[in-house]
């Protein structure tokens, strides 16, 4: 998007859920909105195979039960 269409999109979303934004305001969210989706871009980019990723999966404990005064899993 261009920043003069960020702009509109900035304003017409204010519309839509009657936020009260004023011209020099919207300008600076659709600076800050246009920086943000360079940076995404930047990220997006990057060429990375599969086991690049370090992080492991997320897997959380089972919720303990208390039966008897011990916990199960």
């Amino acid at each position: 998007m261009t920043e003069e269409q960020t702009l509109a999109y900035v304003k017409a979303t204010a519309a839509a859920l009657n936020l009260p934004l004023d011209d020099a305001r919207a300008q600076r969210v659709a600076s800050h909105l246009v920086r943000t989706a360079a940076m995404a871009q930047l990220l997006d980019d990057i060429v990375m195979a599969a086991d690049d990723e370090l992080a492991e999966i997320y897997s959380p404990m089972p919720f303990q039960r208390i039966q008897d005064g011990r916990r199960k899993l």
